[in-house]
């Protein structure tokens, strides 16, 4: 068991909730930490949070702009739970693993992979060929699935252990090449949005 259901202003108002300046999401949302989450479930909450706590609602103005706060706390956090690479980064961190800036690994020869195939995305842009376009496109959405389910495999655990060092050295490796592989689709299609993959 991991806490309230979010159904009435009081539930809601209890425990963290009590800070709206709560940086951690899934405290925010009283979720577990978990990669594996159950996105409807986050908008359930949301939702029910949003009925809760309507600033018309409140009985007065400090309520109301107490409400706001809170729902404004708990939309940044759904947002960044519905975002599979975020939602990496705060396990991990959760966890006690690196941050990018921490540990910038990469496999041998990655980087120079990429900039061949940036090379590759630059010459295609630059003669109009959509069809080398559309073929690196798909190699950089296959490997941004590649590195979720990579990710999502090491993050997985049957019990609420933290992973070991070396576990964590791993997702933060494969979180490096996943943000790569985001980056490249962000510069293929300005437009993608990593939550539509």
């Amino acid at each position: 068991m991991h806490g309230v259901e979010l159904e009435t202003p009081e539930t809601i108002a209890s425990g963290v909730m009590d800070s709206p300046m709560n940086d951690d999401p899934f405290s925010v949302l009283d979720l577990p930490a978990r990669f594996d989450i159950d996105l409807e479930d986050v908008r359930r909450r949301l939702m029910r949070a949003t009925l809760s706590l309507h600033p018309d609602r409140a009985s007065s103005p400090v309520e109301a702009s107490e409400n706001t706060a809170r729902l404004a706390a708990m939309n940044a956090a759904a947002s960044s739970l519905e975002d599979d690479l975020e939602r990496a980064e705060l396990v991990l961190r959760r966890h006690g693993g690196p941050s990018p800036a921490e540990d910038r690994s990469l496999p041998e020869g990655f980087l120079e992979s990429m900039l061949e195939i940036r090379m590759e995305l630059a010459s295609a842009h630059a003669s109009g060929d959509e069809g080398d376009r559309a073929r690196l496109e798909e190699w950089a959405r296959s490997e941004w699935n590649d590195r979720r389910y990579a990710v999502a495999a090491l993050l997985e655990s049957e019990d609420d252990a933290s992973p070991d060092h070396t576990a964590m050295a791993a997702v933060r490796l494969e979180l490096n090449r996943w943000r790569y592989a985001q980056r490249m689709l962000e510069q293929i299609d300005p437009t993608v949005n990593a939550l539509d993959l």
